[in-house]
């Protein structure tokens, strides 16, 4: 189980004031500004309802976060799209891209509307987290392993894995445990929990990939087999993760970073040999 969150601002192109809602030349007046966010209100929660029903979140990342910006004509037409902050990891980057064409058009700008252009600055988050009480948890444990307190972090984390009842997604609780046990010197104990984290981890992989190729399958899109290609090599299947990753490129023209991936896999294949 994991939560995600998207939330959005809305940017005026010459001001760097966030939580402002348009874009246009003519200059920043505030009372424009919150016509501006009547005028789209009903538009804006459009927009982010159809964003969140497109997005395959990736489920590997423990706090997933990717920022971007992209411009709508009058028609809700995507005009162009950049990330403007990566998570760090090029598939949770890409998902959100994806999210962004599948979701278009997004509908006609209100009819009282006299922007041409708008500019939409939107975050896609997600946390592998299974209760609130287990983040908090967590929290404590990092804050107190960051003291040196690591008794008190060893108990804390004990705590957020008993509140997860075996949850296989919850698999990083034990690498975070076996290096606080490691900062106490117990290495067995730690070389226990940094075993399980592998066995969980790779159960958790095995069921994301079989479900990745029923999504690719079906969607036969660039992104459902990059994504694929993404779930084999965490199981090692660097020959199956080449096959999905060639699809991908023939299905579009466009995505150098899809050829780039590929020389990494075909290198990191000739390592496995």
């Amino acid at each position: 189980m994991y939560k995600f969150v998207i939330t959005f601002v809305f940017l005026l192109c010459f001001s760097p004031i966030v939580n402002v809602y348009a874009y246009n030349s003519f200059e920043y007046q505030p009372s424009q500004n919150f016509i501006t966010q009547e005028i789209f209100s009903d538009y804006f929660n459009a927009v982010k309802s159809k964003l969140q029903k497109n997005w395959v979140v990736p489920d590997f990342l423990e706090n997933g976060h990717t920022r971007i910006i992209f411009k709508l004509d009058r028609e809700g037409y995507v005009l162009s799209a950049r990330i403007a902050e990566s998570s760090g990891n090029k598939l949770y980057d890409e998902s959100a891209l994806y999210a962004l064409r599948n979701a278009e058009p997004f509908g006609k700008f209100p009819e009282s509307a006299t922007k041409e252009v708008l500019t939409i600055n939107y975050s896609f988050d997600s946390e592998l987290v299974k209760t609130k009480k287990m983040r908090e948890y967590v929290e404590l444990a990092d804050k107190d392993f960051n003291l040196k307190n690591y008794s008190k972090a060893l108990n804390d984390i004990n705590f957020a894995i008993l509140e997860v009842q075996g949850d296989e997604k919850s698999y990083y609780l034990y690498e975070r445990r076996a290096k606080i046990k490691q900062a106490l010197g117990d290495f067995n104990g730690a070389k226990a929990d940094f075993e399980m984290f592998k066995e969980m981890k790779h159960k958790v992989d095995i069921k994301r990939t079989h479900f990745v190729k029923h999504f690719a399958e079906v969607d036969n899109s660039p992104f459902a087999y990059f994504y694929l290609a993404y779930c084999y090599e965490t199981i090692d299947d660097y020959k199956s993760a080449l096959e999905a990753i060639n699809k991908a490129i023939s299905l579009t023209e466009y995505n150098n970073q899809y050829k780039i991936y590929k020389n990494e896999l075909v290198i990191k294949s000739q390592v496995q040999k």
